[in-house]
């Protein structure tokens, strides 16, 4: 029996529908406020595709 695909087990493909940026901050200021708020630290956010998906076409994001 074949193994199965797991196209989720990446990070980098388990987002693959979503790739543009739609949350609703356009600046570091906000965006660290939000990040503070849910827990997540901007170490960690830089990690996800969220952010390294979005930076190419965000470029205020390289100042987080």
């Amino acid at each position: 029996m074949p193994k199965p695909i797991l196209i989720d087990a990446d990070l980098r493909n388990a987002d693959w529908s979503k790739r543009s940026w739609d949350l609703p901050y356009t600046d570091v200021a906000s965006l660290r406020v939000y990040l503070r708020g849910v827990g997540v630290s901007v170490e960690r956010f830089k990690l996800l595709p969220a952010y390294t998906l979005a930076l190419p076409a965000n470029p205020w994001l390289k100042d987080l």
